[in-house]
């Protein structure tokens, strides 16, 4: 005699092995219900008790596995060292060091020159960035310069600052 656990995970029991049987046979039971003997107090699954192990049906083998081909993959392109320069320089020529804009345009124009001559090289769009920030802190430093230039206040200011 045996006590089961059903799906709605109440008990029952005692029941038969032969009733076991019939219900293996009808799907009620599968091998992961658990099923405790009369004479044990421990729950088992019903595929570790040899008596109903052979009853239950053979797993299907899983489907063959197809080879795949290996295709390699295409090297990254090799990012242009110049170029990378170029755009940090021109960042750094805009944040707080104007005068090296043209150093940033210098190293952009370069750096586009030689990726243009070697098509394994990358890096484009930081030379070109380079070049666009490098012009901008031009455009900051002609701007402080006119401003110094046609400001009137700001020339007597800084000349009563200077030592005399």
């Amino acid at each position: 005699m045996y006590k089961i656990i059903g799906a709605d995970l109440k008990e029952y029991g005692p029941v038969s092995s032969d009733q076991i049987r019939q219900w293996l046979a009808e799907g009620r039971v599968n091998g992961q219900t658990k099923i405790q003997a009369a004479d044990t107090t421990e729950w088992r699954s019903l595929a570790e008790i040899p008596e109903f192990a052979l009853l239950l049906p053979k797993a299907p083998l899983p489907p063959p596995v197809r080879p795949v081909p290996i295709t390699p993959l295409t090297p990254p392109a090799n990012t242009s060292a110049m170029a990378v320069w170029a755009m940090i320089v021109g960042i750094i020529s805009v944040l707080c060091c104007q005068l090296l804009g043209p150093v940033a345009i210098v190293l952009g124009a370069v750096a586009l020159s030689n990726i243009k001559n070697q098509p394994q090289l990358a890096g484009r769009g930081f030379a070109i960035t380079g070049i666009v920030l490098g012009g901008l802190s031009l455009l900051i430093i002609m701007g402080i310069v006119l401003f110094a230039i046609f400001n009137a206040d700001f020339l007597q200011n800084l000349q009563h600052s200077l030592p005399q």
